[in-house]
């Protein structure tokens, strides 16, 4: 068979799977689609494997939906993380990344992908169909940082659940990497992209070589990316973003009036935390010059004050001693990485062939927000660090007042990443007869995932050391203890007012080791077992087994609970699973009038985990063709995912979360009508009184709890089912359509509940008598909520459905050759329930998280040398909140969202090419709402960027 046949047949292949061709690059899927060496018959070569099932197939209808991206999708993107292109699909969102995870300790950089909004851990993401190492520590989901773009054939992408095929985790679908599988020559390229505004720069370099001669062929890859950091102050749209207050004309929540509305559009502050500390006495609000002498909190304008029991005057927009929001705000993690990645196949003879990949990957990000800061703190008239007007002043007060500080001197508080993954695959695969073939292969993967923290201080020892008294004559800390234990007075009124000495008694960095492993092994054989009149029974048969393993070890300060805002304990775990799988593909009618095939899909995989027990996932489908130009196909299966090694063994650990007390007098008045009497009824049961108010001191700091894991868990199950269409008009060159319809409907979901969430749901229960309550520790006093627990379990349960539409048409013009694609979602349902109590259902459809229409349209245009890429992104209009009512906020709108990149290639020679374009052309920024400006999961924060770039090869 000559190489324009087989092109043409992998064509039909393709259009014919109902595959999106939206990027893909047909020359190249028709040679590295084989897992055959290049002497074997055409017969073999033509024979495929889709993503989404195991069976390799002869110009068949896929049995699930499958969107091709080609490697080179990413260059038009003009992006070089694989993740930023994933995350602008409509079928998939931002799980993290690192517009999102700058204040997420341990996630500081991560790039994870999240088909359908079902969450990462539910999306698996294989490369070159196994399985690959998570990328932090108890963690299935894959830091996508560690493919290198340049190695990138091709992704394939299925939205169906497919457990029975590949095992848990691919619950939403997976997203399956097909590398390059051989090189010849040396290619050279470089890029960057600069934003029209300072910060979130990106660069890239990269270095690929390879053979393709003799039995043994190989391409190996080494490149470095470097994206940098946006400051808060670096976007005049989040500097000038919206400030919200609670409406001075409230006066309950029936009287048609919103209880919040945006007030101004500028910087805003907290009256409190200088830098210098500041505190309230009897004739006004003071802080330090940086030379420690006494002056007045110098503050721009306040905001207006509220009803009774509100907090805006908390609050000042402008200039002044406060904490600045806008300061200390940052909303691009950096990241720096550096990626070596090699393939070499090596052919025995023409029926058998080793395959060996090597991995290894260093990422390196830090997150980083204020410096630690502290309310109420204790400061006595006698401290001889005081000027004697500050002194007058506190013992006007009665000796002590609480103060406010912000520690600037000890610098930002930053989370610094370093991940090193290092991953080997063995494979040996080949053909047993014409007809079956085999792939047997063990992969082994390590991460070392180490965080370090500067700006810390020991929490304990900065209280001891501020406390300070003069004794004969010396200024010490006043406890006796401490200063046995080396205590040294720290003056903190002014600015680095203190000696070293003091400095570093109180000062530290600390550091946290993770590691995480992962083995498996796994084989599969697949081919024709016998004939029917329709045609062959084609099976897959595949076994496997894995280990998955993680360890954390903090520093023992973090495991004493020593250290401002940290406290962590070591982390161990690990699990077993063994699985076996069937898959069939039995040809029930063909050459039919009104049926040229009709096909059933079945498969079934059982699982033995050692934590969760025996489960399996099954799926069952149909393929049916009418003609060359129209075909159905249906498919209903079952997929599970197992809960992984921090939901069952995450040890307590410390996190902080901004609370709002139900309990509070202004809450329950302004609280949802369909919970306040269980409220009130909860919160009196409790013994809190009527008009509870928390402190404003409570009011405005984050406060302490701890999550921790769950060993009882069990596995999460997923019904899903698709049927959708495939148009390929015979009348119309290249043109196609696609229509599938789809739906999720979860079961035995795996919920963490947040700090605010434990709040919510313990008084909006029926009675006290609830899993939340418990999960609560208020202090007996003062009734302020002093500690919380965020403990997983499996009580929720989610309903997903939609529909996908994808067009494709090209035509060639003499000016030229045009090709349009069309990739949209609309969304019909999300419903979700994370307590299993009918009366929490929650309607999220439309909302920010999931609007109803998403969007990627994509023009592309080639002549001679010359190729340009036109693509727009679109988000239909959402709200914030699908429960919202006017009485709520006059904000709950958010318009729809659209950006639009160009990027040009031209090929100077046959061996270099340069590109160009620009991304974000009309500098879209983020819908200027309250819950939207700064939201990086969903719009674009770095602003219009031009890029450039230059490919060498030879």
């Amino acid at each position: 068979m000559n190489e324009q046949s087989l092109l043409a047949r992998s064509i039909r292949t393709i259009l014919m799977a109902g595959v999106s061709s939206a990027f893909i690059a047909v020359p190249a899927l028709a040679q590295d689609q084989s897992s055959n060496t290049e002497n074997q018959n055409a017969e073999d070569v033509e024979r495929i494997e889709v993503t989404g099932s195991r069976i390799k197939r002869i110009g068949e209808l896929a049995p699930t939906p499958v969107t091709v991206i080609s490697g080179d999708s990413l260059i038009d993107a003009g992006v070089n993380n694989v993740a930023d292109l994933l995350n602008d699909l409509p079928s998939s969102s931002v799980g993290i990344s690192p517009e999102t995870s700058n204040n997420t300790i341990f996630a500081s950089g991560l790039n994870n992908t999240d088909l359908r909004g079902l969450g990462s851990e539910r999306t698996l993401v294989l490369v070159n169909g196994r399985r690959f190492i998570g990328g932090s520590p108890g963690s299935s989901a894959v830091d996508l940082n560690n493919i290198p773009t340049a190695m990138i054939e091709r992704i394939e992408i299925t939205t169906g659940g497919a457990s029975a095929v590949y095992g848990s985790d691919a619950v939403a679908g997976v997203v399956n990497i097909i590398t390059k599988k051989s090189f010849d020559g040396i290619e050279l390229d470089v890029s960057t992209s600069q934003p029209t505004q300072s910060g979130g720069e990106d660069e890239f370099a990269s270095f690929t070589f390879g053979s393709e001669e003799g039995k043994a062929t190989f391409i190996t890859n080494l490149s470095w990316a470097r994206q940098k950091q946006i400051k808060g102050s670096d976007r005049d749209w989040y500097v000038n973003g919206p400030v919200t207050i609670a409406n001075p004309e409230n006066v309950d929540n029936t009287d048609g009036i919103p209880a919040r509305v945006v007030y101004a559009y500028a910087p805003q502050s907290l009256r409190f935390y200088s830098r210098t500390v500041d505190f309230f006495g009897p004739t006004g609000h003071y802080t330090f010059s940086n030379d420690g002498q006494l002056r007045p909190f110098e503050e721009g304008e306040v905001l207006p004050a509220g009803p009774p029991g509100t907090t805006n005057t908390n609050y000042y927009i402008g200039e002044g001693d406060g904490y600045s929001f806008i300061e200390n705000g940052y909303l691009r993690t950096p990241l720096d990485r550096v990626n070596f990645s090699t393939i070499v196949n090596y052919d025995i003879n023409r029926d058998h062939a080793l395959t060996m990949e090597v991995n290894w990957a260093n990422s390196q990000a830090y997150g980083e927000s204020s410096p630690a800061f502290f309310g109420g703190l204790p400061i006595y008239a006698d401290n001889p660090f005081l000027p004697q007007e500050a002194q007058d002043e506190i013992n006007a007060a009665g000796g002590v007042v609480g103060g406010y500080y912000l520690a600037q001197d000890f610098g930002n508080r930053q989370y610094s990443q370093d991940r090193t993954t290092s991953r080997i695959a063995l494979g040996l695969e080949g053909s047993l007869t014409d007809t079956w073939f085999y792939n047997a292969y063990a992969t082994v993967g390590e991460v070392q995932a180490d965080t370090r923290w500067y700006g810390e201080m020991f929490e304990q020892r900065f209280y001891d050391a501020i406390d300070a008294v003069e004794v004969d004559g010396e200024i010490v800390c006043r406890d006796e203890i401490a200063r046995a234990n080396g205590c040294l007075p720290l003056n903190i009124f002014g600015r680095n007012q203190y000696s070293q000495e003091a400095y570093d008694y109180v000062a530290t960095d600390a550091i946290r080791e993770a590691e995480i492993g992962q083995t498996v092994f796994g084989a599969t054989v697949t081919g024709d077992m016998f004939m029917l009149p329709a045609g062959p029974i084609a099976a897959a048969f595949s076994a496997e087994y894995r280990e998955e393993r993680s360890e954390t070890l903090p520093d023992p300060a973090m495991r004493a609970g020593l250290l401002f805002n940290n406290q962590s304990q070591p982390l161990s775990g690990e699990f077993d699973v063994s699985e076996a799988s069937a898959e069939f593909s039995i040809p029930l009618l063909a050459d039919m009038e009104y049926v040229q095939s009709l096909t059933l899909e079945t498969a079934y995989r059982y699982m033995d985990y050692s934590t969760s027990g025996t489960d399996d996932a099954w799926k069952i489908g149909l393929n049916y063709a009418l003609n060359d130009d129209f075909r159905v196909r249906l498919n209903r299966s079952k997929s599970v995912r197992a809960p992984n090694i921090s939901e069952l063994y995450a040890p307590p650990g410390q996190t902080f979360r901004s609370l709002s007390d139900p309990c509070s007098q202004s809450n329950i008045d302004n609280a949802n009508p369909k919970y306040q009497d269980n409220i009130i009824a909860n919160c009196r049961a409790q013994g809190i009184p009527e008009g509870f108010e928390p402190s404003d001191e409570w009011k405005g700091v984050t406060q302490p709890g701890f999550i921790v894991g769950n060993e009882d868990l069990v596995n999460e199950v997923a019904k899903d089912i698709t049927v959708g269409v495939v148009w390929t008009p015979s009348f119309v060159d290249d043109l196609s359509l696609t229509v599938d319809y789809w739906s999720f409907d979860m079961e035995n979901m795996i919920q963490y509940f947040s700090g605010p969430q434990v709040v919510q749901y313990c008084y909006q229960a029926s009675t006290l008598d609830n899993a939340f309550c418990p999960l609560i520790e208020r202090d007996p006093n003062n009734f302020e909520i002093v500690n919380y627990f965020e403990k997983p379990v499996n009580s929720a349960s989610s309903e997903t459905t939609g529909v996908d539409i994808e067009a494709a048409y090209g035509f060639d013009t003499e000016f030229g050759a045009f090709n349009f694609r069309v990739i949209s979602t609309y969304l019909d349902k999300r419903q979700f329930n994370s307590t299993g109590f009918e009366e929490d259902l929650q309607v999220l459809t439309g909302e920010q998280s999931r609007p109803r229409w998403k969007g990627r349209f994509i023009t592309d245009y080639k002549i001679g040398d010359f190729s340009a890429v036109l693509i727009g992104n679109y988000r239909h209009a959402t709200v914030a909140d699908r429960d919202w009512d006017p009485e709520v906020n006059n904000y709950n709108e958010i318009p729809s969202y659209t950006t639009w990149g160009l990027t040009a290639r031209y090929d100077i020679t046959s061996g270099l090419q340069v590109r160009a374009g620009i991304q974000n052309m009309f500098d879209r920024i983020p819908p200027q709402t309250p819950f939207a400006y700064d939201q990086g999961a969903y719009y674009d924060l770095r602003g219009r960027r031009i890029t450039a770039g230059i490919n060498y090869r030879f």
